[in-house]
């Protein structure tokens, strides 16, 4: 199941230069298929090349065109569209007929009757989520736009992880609040990535990372982890056994002695795509994950929204639109009539303002990948990297406004003045265009300082 899962988001994982090559060869095999459309296998070949480039719709017209190969294929874009029983009977019609059981398609097709199921069953207990916004993020650094409470930890990237300590390619570090405790994704002896905790030692040291938990893996990877204010609860990804997606959001708990069975916490918060980093701050009552079930090539959807103590699901019967729910195709039809969410609004605008603030000389955290951590201008050694840090610190303070900008923006969008809608979309291109410049500037600091 793992080696399928892995092709299967395959477009999810891919870097810009790969997605831009998959993109071209797709392009070219597309157009020749375009000359010949009696040829099932140009047809199968540009289809499947299409769906490996981010492009399913326009993949189908040539899935159509491709032969039995096709059908698995075509189930999966069934699949990703939550037709779990259209998925399911294309793929079982495939395996039903003459084809070569060795061939990718054949285990293809096994899996996805497999999660067709997970599919339907999740459908059953869908919950009532409200979710406030959403954001469209670089998949690069998407933990980012999390604007969480410092009484609810970090979430970092792996060059906050102390000396040596590796990572596995992609996760986050999550930091307690005291900064005394780091959990992680790190690789096995296996090639699987694991959730590590290390904790600062009373003589200033760290400790080595330690697997918190075997079992979590589910027999595949679990990464992305985020622990609750309690320190008890953990919320983590795994794309392992019982996973609808590649990753699906998992919750555990620790009894004190070992963190117990891990549970699937189900629709809406997971999709038949990857889903992960869920992050809940207990201090404004919001919660945060992301998912790229809207297949934004190089971008990722986060949405925000408000958890509640006690789940509760939609009936299953008496929800029309339960698929559109699950996929949270309106953000506005979670909400309760007449109910004002700007509270949450004005708490999230709060820890961006704090956050500004924060980066001044003598409060920022700048880790560097020989291991220091920078907290003021003259920790710097070189001339050079201190210029180039106040440069930074200048940029940050500014990509901070722009983000309340553009929050209070959605706001007001959110309360009737569709009137931004142009507005909105000029800031959100200008603030990536700024992220941009903050990678690379945090680069040079980096380079001037370390030569790397």
């Amino acid at each position: 199941m793992k080696l399928h899962k892995t092709l299967l988001t395959t477009s999810a994982i891919l870097l810009s230069a790969s997605l831009s090559h998959a993109v071209e060869k797709a392009d070219s095999l597309s157009a020749l298929a375009d000359k010949a459309p009696a040829n099932t296998s140009l047809n199968f070949r540009a289809g499947r090349a299409l769906y490996e480039a981010g492009h399913n719709r326009k993949a189908l017209p040539y899935l159509n065109r491709g032969g039995n190969d096709a059908n698995p294929w075509i189930a999966l874009i069934e699949l990703e569209d939550y037709n779990f029983e259209a998925a399911a009977a294309r793929a079982e019609k495939y395996l039903a007929s003459k084809h070569d059981a060795t061939a990718p398609e054949h285990s293809l097709a096994e899996e996805i009757i497999d999660r067709a199921g997970i599919g339907r069953t999740m459908l059953d207990r869908v919950e009532k989520v409200i979710v406030i916004d959403s954001l469209t993020v670089d998949k690069e650094s998407f933990f980012r736009a999390y604007s969480i409470s410092p009484t609810t930890g970090t979430i970092a990237s792996p060059t906050a992880l102390p000396g040596n300590m590796k990572a596995a390619r992609p996760t986050t570090v999550y930091v307690s609040e005291n900064g005394e405790r780091m959990l992680w994704g790190q690789y096995d002896k296996n090639g699987n990535s694991r959730i590590v905790e290390t904790n600062h030692l009373a003589d200033g040291s760290w400790e080595a990372p330690e697997p918190i938990g075997d079992d979590l893996c589910l027999g595949a990877n679990a990464n992305f982890p985020f622990l609750l204010s309690d320190g008890m609860t953990l919320y983590y990804a795994s794309d392992g056994e019982g996973s609808l997606g590649g990753y699906d959001i998992y919750v555990t708990r620790n009894d004190g002695d070992r963190y117990l069975n891990p549970q699937n916490i189900g629709m809406p918060y997971n999709s038949p795509m990857d889903d992960y980093l869920l992050a809940i701050d207990d201090a404004t009552g919001i919660g945060w994950w992301a998912t790229d079930r809207n297949l934004i090539p190089g971008k990722l959807t986060i949405y925000m929204f408000i958890p509640q103590e006690l789940r509760d699901n939609y009936p299953v019967d008496g929800t029309p639109d339960l698929i559109q729910r699950a996929r949270i195709s309106s953000i506005a039809k979670t909400h309760r009539q007449g109910e004002d969410y700007s509270k949450y609004f004005e708490a999230v605008r709060n820890i961006m303002k704090n956050a500004s603030s924060d980066t001044t000389d003598g409060n920022l955290m700048f880790a560097l990948p020989d291991g220091r951590v920078i907290n003021r201008i003259s920790d710097l050694t070189q001339p050079e990297a201190a210029e180039l840090m106040r440069e930074y610190l200048s940029a940050y303070d500014e990509f901070t406004d722009r983000k309340i900008r553009l929050l209070s923006l959605r706001q007001k969008y959110r309360e009737g003045n569709t009137s931004l809608t142009d507005e909105i979309l000029s800031e959100e291109a200008e603030l990536e265009q700024m992220q941009t410049s903050l990678r690379n500037l945090a680069n040079e600091v980096i380079s001037a300082e370390t030569g790397m």
